[in-house]
């Protein structure tokens, strides 16, 4: 039975880098017989998180209705989350933090979750991205509820403008990523 992947596009660029390595992991999933769907953040109503704590006092309901319900009931049936997001200054863009940042309300109900990060950016080495890759471990680290684990991490280096990923090594690590979850 093949898992269920939720891939997460925090660029505010469809068809950008990280989005062309996303549909590559895509792609290797699909033909491995898992079932995957990408949600664009940049085009749902998603609003910064209110630290009220109303969510971890009610049983993991944000107390804001916006897209992040759909998000959520999507997150939670999934196998796997894909966190896709370009580097901006060493770490997530500001579409991804916000999700991130929402799913305190679901922090203590996911379970048995694989995490993957795709990322690109300008960057000349992966050495550039050892924030983002953290903050990714790290963030994983929050959710306490048992059996979450990193899967694996894949960047795209030397990126500056759309396209550059394109034939380079990177998509390729990318498609042998979805095959392989």
């Amino acid at each position: 039975m093949g898992k269920k992947i939720l891939v997460l596009a925090g660029s505010p660029h469809k068809r950008g880098n990280t989005d062309r390595l996303a549909d590559e992991l895509i792609r290797g999933a699909q033909e491995a017989g898992h079932e995957a769907e990408k949600i664009y953040i940049k085009d749902k109503k998603i609003s910064g998180c209110l630290g009220c704590g109303a969510c971890q006092r009610n049983g993991g309901s944000c107390v804001q209705k916006d897209d992040m319900q759909e998000i959520y009931e999507k997150w939670l049936a999934a196998n796997v989350v894909v966190l896709v997001s370009p580097v901006y200054f060493y770490t997530w863009s500001a579409q991804m933090k916000a999700v991130i940042d929402r799913t305190f309300a679901i922090e203590q109900k996911v379970k048995d979750t694989e995490f993957y990060l795709i990322s690109a950016g300008a960057a000349p080495s992966e050495d550039y991205m050892k924030l983002m890759l953290e903050s990714f471990q790290n963030y994983i680290g929050c959710f306490r509820a048992g059996g979450n684990k990193a899967g694996g991490c894949l960047f795209g280096t030397g990126m500056n403008k759309p396209g550059d990923v394109e034939g380079t090594p990177s998509m390729e690590r990318a498609y042998e990523m979805g095959k392989n979850l």
